[in-house]
């Protein structure tokens, strides 16, 4: 894909990760852009995942479903 490594990759998804258990952070503060795409995606995918845990953690429903 882009040249990552799956330490690179793996780095990148807890980073995310974190970032998507803090309330206040949103997933448009992804350090990388269209040409890292693999770590976007890991980046990206760790904060999903750090966002239902904060979800679980909290209680609380996702920000942004619709109903």
């Amino acid at each position: 894909m882009d040249g990552s490594t799956k330490n690179e990759e793996a780095e990148a998804m807890r980073l995310g990760s974190q970032a998507g258990k803090d309330e206040k952070r949103f997933a448009g503060e992804c350090p990388y852009d269209q040409t890292a795409f693999g770590l976007r995606f890991a980046w990206l995918d760790g904060f999903s995942k750090g966002r239902v845990e904060l979800e679980k953690a909290t209680g609380t429903e996702p920000a942004t479903r619709i109903q």
